[in-house]
């Protein structure tokens, strides 16, 4: 564990910015995590057909910066797309003219699935695609970006872009380790949208809540907020004939389809104001400022855990 005190004692040692509003235009759902392999791009494409098959115009984004798979897991052949995410940082096209037909009667901004390079990604190609997705609203209700995982300088920018962050995690205590690192990140950058907890691939809703619950009362002892989660996500059992994604426009009767669709309600009362954010301030007071740094990793590890 002496890798993951490090990294908490230089987040807190760092400073705090202001938090900067989001941009106006359609809202936009930011979908990461703490770390690969906890099922970001799945639940990205699966909620967005949720939302789509709901009425929505949705625009499904392939915002990961290497080593994709969204186009697979989406069922859509990238190759066959004219233009991709890469052609409208380049200028190469616009981004009406590069979205494409997606799952589940979604809208389309495809990636390339191989590792991009820093050029592609930059500050001034991503202020481009930004200003582009500001003025779409006439066309499209929805943005849900797939971010992958971490907090990097483009994936910064698009939290900050974002009405609501949703962030993927397991049960297994390593994971949460590092949802705690990266939610710690976003508030030393004064990173300010809504962020909600998806616990996924969890087949019990005990084990789902008991990590609810130890991610959040380590964020309410340590940095002084909580951290509301959606209802969560089973694991998918493939049927012989199928892939091995779920794909809740193809197969919407099964233990993950009913869980993907409760999780898009959830997702759309909160978007909608039925749902209040919590009050950090009453739920659990002031952090304890007098704390050191290593006692406070310390006692993380021991919360979490």
């Amino acid at each position: 564990m002496s890798d993951q005190a490090d990294n908490l004692r230089q987040l807190i040692d760092e400073p705090s910015p202001h938090v900067i509003t989001a941009a106006p235009g359609p809202p936009m759902i930011a979908v990461t995590s703490g770390r690969a392999g906890v099922g970001v791009t799945t639940v990205a494409a699966n909620l967005a057909a949720v939302f789509a098959d709901r009425g929505a115009r949705v625009l499904l984004i392939d915002a990961v910066q290497q080593h994709s798979n969204l186009a697979e897991i989406a069922g859509v052949n990238w190759t066959k797309t004219e233009h991709t995410l890469a052609d409208v940082l380049a200028g190469k096209c616009t981004l009406a003219e590069a979205m494409s037909r997606g799952p589940g009667g979604t809208m389309f901004l495809v990636n390339r699935p191989s590792r991009r390079s820093q050029t592609e990604f930059s500050r001034h190609a991503q202020q481009g695609l930004l200003a582009e997705l500001q003025s779409i609203g006439d066309s499209i209700d929805l943005l849900v970006v797939d971010m992958g995982s971490g907090l990097t300088a483009w994936s910064r920018r698009l939290w900050l872009r974002a009405q609501l962050v949703l962030l993927v995690t397991t049960s297994d205590s390593s994971a949460l380790m590092d949802s705690y690192a990266t939610i710690k990140r976003s508030v030393a950058d004064g990173i300010g949208p809504d962020i909600r907890l998806v616990v996924n691939q969890c087949d019990d809703d005990g084990v789902a809540a008991d990590a609810h619950r130890r991610l959040s009362d380590a964020c309410c002892r340590f940095i002084g907020r909580t951290m509301p989660a959606f209802p969560p996500l089973p694991r998918y059992v493939a049927e012989s004939h199928a892939h091995s994604w779920p794909r809740v426009w193809e197969t919407p009767n099964t233990p993950f389809g009913h869980a993907a669709l409760w999780l898009g309600r959830a997702v759309s009362d909160l978007l909608t104001g039925i749902q209040a954010d919590s009050d950090c301030a009453t739920a659990c007071g002031e952090p304890d400022r007098m704390e050191t740094s290593s006692s406070t990793a310390r006692c993380l590890d021991e919360a979490i855990r």
